[in-house]
């Protein structure tokens, strides 16, 4: 009899959480300088394995979601769902968190709102989600990781992007009819990522752009090709064995394209896991996910910033990173998340029951 993943039963949002805390701590390393970065594949750490790993399940999960969906309805709950955890985030980054460590290096708030780069051009500046400001006035000088707030929220431009492509194309009728044009869209991004080394020289500034999408948009679209396939596969653990075997072999072969073009023998991996593993229903009813995704780097710098990182063993910075983050994630989904998705389906009450949705 022919197996494939129950839509509601199954251990997704486990994955995708335990994706995120593999982001979490993969960036204590660099953060604090405790620990170097591991690798998986040639130039892929394991936070970027992650990231992979979201856009795969992502990719199946948004294009079932748009496939549901007239275009309205799925934009406004992709915006709904993306966008209220994303700016509060930012809020409690610009003047909560950043402004404390401020006091701390000057003993006074005096001067925190208008030393460059300020709150305000973070919030306004970063509203649409590609980041264009990383720091805030000087109260990233005196951590190892100078660099950003939080480094995690790259990918959220990127991500949605792959929403409104997919949201797009399943407008036309032939794309949700017929499997083989996002096959073809696939093997399309897919040789983007082969042939962009070659045409970097050209691009000059736009590199940075593509390559993330050449990096991206492959697992998406292996995920949503995964969907759209499901009713001519079958998920058994031979299959999944041997997905992994092949993607293993391909990436072998090929080191700098490999894991893009293993994008749907990978999500088929991800999809058995998520039908073989036990959930329990805490996970499959709330995600977590995006919360531990998004306040756990500014977390790690300011813990580091408070001198944790100097004081403590690796092993305790991470519990007690894991412990605030997790308070955070929880905050972000009962009193942000879950509320903003309700309101936006017209719940009277925005903090009653709600399954976790695609993102």
């Amino acid at each position: 009899m022919r197996t494939w993943l129950d839509p509601r039963n199954n251990s997704l949002n486990l994955i995708r959480l335990v994706f995120a805390l593999m982001v979490l701590f993969h960036h204590v390393g660099p953060v604090t300088q405790l620990v170097g970065e591991f690798e998986i594949t040639p130039g892929e750490s394991v936070g970027a394995w992650a990231v992979f790993g979201f856009f795969m399940i992502s990719g199946y999960l948004i294009t079932a979601a748009r496939l549901r969906s007239d275009v309205g309805r799925y934009l406004k709950n992709r915006v709904v769902r993306i966008f209220p955890a994303f700016l509060f985030i930012n809020v409690v980054t610009a003047f909560l968190l950043a402004p404390f460590v401020y006091l701390l290096d000057h003993g006074t708030l005096d001067g925190y709102l208008t030393t460059g780069p300020t709150p305000i051009s973070y919030i306004l500046g970063n509203f649409f989600l590609y980041m264009n400001q990383w720091g805030i006035a000087d109260t990233l000088h005196n951590v190892p990781y100078p660099i950003a707030w939080n480094g995690s929220l790259w990918s959220l431009y990127y991500e949605f992007v792959c929403y409104l492509i997919v949201g797009a194309l399943l407008t036309i009728p032939f794309f949700k009819r017929h499997i083989w044009p996002t096959a073809v869209i696939f093997l399309g991004t897919c040789a983007l990522r082969v042939f962009l080394p070659t045409a970097t020289v050209y691009l000059g500034t736009m590199n940075g752009t593509l390559d993330q999408l050449s990096r991206l948009l492959p697992f998406f679209f292996g995920g949503s090709l995964l969907f759209l396939a499901k009713d001519r596969l079958s998920l058994t653990t031979w299959g999944a064995l041997g997905a992994t075997v092949a993607a293993v072999a391909i990436m072998v072969v090929a080191p700098h394209s490999g894991p893009q073009i293993s994008a749907p023998l990978l999500t088929y991996v991800l999809l058995w896991i998520g039908q073989a593993l036990p959930s329990p229903r805490l996970f499959q009813v709330h995600d977590f996910s995006y919360g531990i995704y998004i306040w756990g780097f500014p977390l790690t710098q300011l813990l580091t910033r408070l001198g944790l990182a100097a004081a403590a063993p690796y092993l305790v910075f991470c519990a007690v990173l894991f412990v605030l983050t997790a308070l955070g994630a929880a905050f972000s989904w009962f009193l942000v998340e879950r509320p903003a998705m309700r309101a936006s389906r017209g719940k009277k009450n925005p903090f009653g029951e709600l399954r976790a949705p695609a993102r």
